[in-house]
């Protein structure tokens, strides 16, 4: 069942608003001043009529959707602001589904890393504990969900940008299946692996919200075939010896008994190596994203922070050549994968992040050498099922040693979104508020 909907749209909203108004997270750039106003109208509306799903229910995305009227600035600076031609899919269905959207959400500039540090809009906090990262490039959508200023926000997700935040801020975070929402208005950053994700705190929330944003013909093209009997899960061993600290280690182990506990069956899966999986990843996300930014690079480099310019640059040196190699590694990736983890098992588990959360002294947006393995590190154990197309969730999980949430990563063969939805259902109950 659907989280209650507000008696009152207008109460509803008005409170969302007076909450992010009064947070010091730094999550929004932009609150809407017509929200109170459309809220209105919504309860007009359907003061006698049927409430459709998510009647009245504020939500906020993250600065890179085009809506009538207004460019997104995808957290670039100096006025810089997206010019996309096509407002977007996913707000027109939300709009229709009955929530209300409130502002614009925080996020790392052009989407192009993962700390959830801006030097234009300022640095999004972590509403567990501001001391501690709060990721990216989706930091202000996690923000704004954790610290209760709405139920759900939307984000963009091309190598973890949904998950890694979501994971950091204790909070549930969702990429489809490649393909399940379609939406030409929103700011690119590599189209082939661009996904609009879902954060929320509860479950049959984040269920309902997907149920409103999927594509109608996605189930017909992306469902995977149901199996009768307990479910199998797949532990890429040679992926959990690199990498992954005690502390996540220790989490992934709790939930692993408890699901076997609950009747899972588990077995050890063997996938392509991490190293490789990133390479061609960032190959491609490399070549995609100075298309797109290289001309503007050269005209306003002020639009780019530091961290970003030289990812682009470095970008820049990928040709043609290695692009459409890659390209045809990512079809034998996940061919293999399909063919060989997936056969064996329904979902994989592993981390979202292999240690705990750092400390934004540690995370330095003036270095950007730091910056860059901070993304890098955020980026390792989520970008190679970006690059697959396959449908993952960033769910809570446990805590560190410093109390900070620890994420682990429910993935599911293309298709099987709401098999991965189901156990987080089954398994990822609201969170723990923030401390």
């Amino acid at each position: 069942m659907i989280p209650a909907s507000p008696r009152d749209p207008a109460q509803a909203v008005a409170a969302a608003l007076a909450a992010a108004r009064a947070s010091r997270l730094n999550a929004f750039i932009e609150l809407f001043p017509d929200a109170e106003e459309r809220a209105l109208a919504l309860s007009a509306a359907s003061a006698d009529g049927p409430r459709p799903a998510l009647w009245g229910l504020p939500f906020a995305h993250k600065d890179v959707f085009v809506t009538a009227g207004r460019q997104p600035t995808v957290g670039g600076g100096h006025g810089y602001r997206w010019g996309g031609e096509r407002t977007s899919v996913a707000l027109d269905r939300l709009a229709a589904a009955g929530a209300i959207a409130i502002g614009a959400l925080n996020l790392d500039p052009h989407c192009y890393a993962a700390t959830g540090l801006n030097p234009y809009f300022g640095r999004v906090l972590n509403p567990v504990d501001a001391r501690f990262a709060v990721g990216g490039s989706s930091s202000g959508s996690a923000a704004a969900v954790a610290a209760g200023i709405v139920p759900f926000a939307l984000g963009t997700d091309t190598g973890g940008s949904v998950r890694i935040p979501a994971a950091l801020c204790g909070v549930l975070g969702f990429k489809p299946t490649a393909g399940a929402i379609s939406d030409p208005g929103i700011a690119p950053l590599s189209p082939s692996q661009d996904v609009i994700g879902l954060i929320a705190r509860d479950p049959t929330l984040l269920r309902a919200v997907f149920a409103a944003l999927r594509d109608p013909a996605s189930r017909e093209q992306h469902e995977a075939p149901l199996r009768v009997g307990p479910l199998r899960l797949g532990l890429p061993t040679e992926w959990l010896r690199t990498g992954v600290e005690p502390e996540v280690a220790a989490v992934i182990q709790s939930v692993l008994r408890r699901m076997t506990e609950d009747g899972a069956l588990a077995a050890e899966v063997a996938l392509p190596p991490l190293d490789v999986l990133n390479a061609c990843a960032g190959t491609i996300t490399s070549f995609e994203a100075s298309a797109l930014h290289r001309t503007r690079l050269a005209e306003r480099p002020d639009w780019y922070p530091a961290a970003v310019r030289r990812r682009l640059v470095a970008a820049a040196e990928v040709g043609r050549d290695a692009y459409d190699r890659a390209l045809r590694d990512r079809d034998a990736h996940r061919a293999a994968v399909i063919q060989g983890a997936f056969a064996a098992a329904d979902v994989l588990l592993c981390p979202v992040i292999g240690g705990p959360a750092p400390r934004l002294d540690v995370v330095d947006d003036d270095d950007v050498t730091i910056a860059g393995a901070t993304t890098l590190a955020f980026l390792r154990f989520n970008r190679p099922f970006s690059l697959l197309g396959l449908p993952a969730l960033a769910l809570p999980a446990g805590r560190d040693g410093n109390g900070m949430p620890v994420g682990i990563q429910i993935v599911g063969r293309p298709g099987a979104d709401d098999l991965v939805l189901a156990i987080a259902g089954r398994f990822g109950g609201p969170p723990d508020g923030p401390a």
